[in-house]
């Protein structure tokens, strides 16, 4: 992540689109998500601190996924938040992402770039795959480099099964390391999760209409923790987390109820709308 102050929170912002919507998948397995779609949410500024510097927020996020449990999913976003306030003035941050996940989860593609005020500030672009019990990444930019991760880190999509695995059983805690290529694309991300009780099935206050949004959902709360090769997992509780985040997750992937936290602000993203795509049919 950017170093510089004014840069941080935008990363974060950045890194919350990659590890919080709902992504590509792995394995086949009959339920899994997510489920082919494309979702509209509305952000805005919940709150701030005087030390932000953020007098208002308001952006759009656009989500896209699709493909099939067989070969695997594409998905595509960008987030467009203009940023209002502090001594830089007025910014507007633009990311954009690109992903593929197989649906074995042994190779994971991705591409992404922020601009600030329509200049870049970040890029990012590589594969990891897994081999002989390793995550290897190859990446191209910013520059070549081979990154290594002998604890095996979830992929995205992995990740998001996972959390609808342990909802499904009742587990309300669950700590995870994930590798989704943000920053440089050098590090993994320890997560903790805390899960809720699952809530009715019909559709829920305020959701747009639709069968996407009438499912068994779950509140969902997770903590995010920087660089997991330098920490120690069993002092989590001890250690501050670099963002948190929360939303409702429905069954089939589908995310809104959006609340991310980074400390001296907080944004919110609400879904605005939300159409199923028609999925793609397996090659065999």
């Amino acid at each position: 992540m950017p170093t510089m102050r004014i840069l941080t929170p935008l990363a974060a912002v950045a890194g919350f689109v990659l590890l919080s919507a709902a992504t590509p998948m792995p394995a086949p397995q009959t339920g899994v998500a997510p489920v082919p779609h494309r979702a509209v949410y509305d952000i805005s500024l919940a709150k701030s601190t005087r030390a932000s510097g953020i007098e208002d927020a308001k952006g759009r996020m656009v989500f896209e996924v699709s493909g099939n449990a067989c070969e695997g999913f594409t998905m595509s976003q960008r987030l467009v938040v203009n940023l209002v306030g502090g001594e830089e003035g007025d910014r507007l941050l633009d990311f954009r992402v690109s992903t593929f996940e197989d649906g074995s989860g042994h190779l994971y593609r991705f591409s992404s770039r922020t601009y600030l005020n329509d200049q870049v500030v970040e890029s990012v672009e590589g594969v990891a795959h897994r081999k002989d019990e390793r995550v290897v990444v190859d990446l191209t930019t910013p520059a070549e480099k081979t990154v290594e991760f002998e604890k095996e880190p979830l992929f995205p999509g992995q990740h998001l099964n996972a959390l609808l695995t342990a909802a499904r059983a009742d587990q309300r805690f669950m700590a995870s390391t994930i590798y989704e290529g943000s920053g440089s694309g050098e590090n993994a991300d320890t997560a903790t999760a805390i899960i809720g009780k699952p809530e009715a099935e019909a559709g829920e206050m305020g959701a747009p209409a639709s069968p996407l949004t009438s499912g068994v959902h779950w509140p969902v709360s997770i903590a995010y923790f920087k660089d997991e090769r330098k920490h120690d997992p069993d002092a989590l509780g001890e250690e501050t987390p670099a963002y948190q985040m929360s939303f409702t997750l429905y069954e089939n992937g589908v995310t809104r109820n959006l609340v991310m936290d980074y400390g001296d602000y907080v944004l919110s993203g609400e879904l605005e709308r939300i159409e199923q795509l028609e999925a793609t049919p397996c090659a065999h």
